[in-house]
């Protein structure tokens, strides 16, 4: 009889869990419908410049878009005048994550051995 009572107790409980946590569910679905579309956002944008379609940043041309994670990426700058965003190359050498983690110099780096913008100059060269 006791264990009938246990487990009429842990099935209501966990019933009861379910359905409140589909009803949460229905909320974050309800707020994430009144958030603006991407388009919403890109069209009722107040910038008189060029307007970035990764980051939504407003600069005076297309070689100035940022990065959307600057601190983990690269902004590497393809032969065309295009332009790629790659994860920092993973090293424990502190000088060589210094020179990465350098605006200037870190898209001008070419190691041997690492994926980095140099890297992505010889892959995009050799695709041609």
């Amino acid at each position: 009889m006791k264990y009938l009572l246990i487990i009429a107790v842990l099935a209501s409980t966990s019933s009861a869990f379910i359905f409140d946590f589909n009803r949460g569910g229905q909320q974050q679905q309800q707020q994430q419908q009144q958030q603006a579309s991407y388009e919403d956002v890109v069209l009722n944008n107040a910038c008189s410049k060029y307007l970035c379609p990764d980051t939504l940043a407003c600069v005076s041309g297309p070689e100035e878009c940022p990065c959307p994670f600057p601190k983990s990426q690269l902004r590497c700058t393809l032969p065309d005048g295009q332009y790629i965003c790659i994860s920092k190359p993973a090293t424990h050498d502190s000088k060589l994550n210094g020179i990465y983690d350098d605006p200037i110099k870190g898209p001008k780096a070419k190691n041997k051995g690492l994926r980095d913008c140099g890297w992505v100059e010889n892959a995009y060269k050799e695709s041609l």
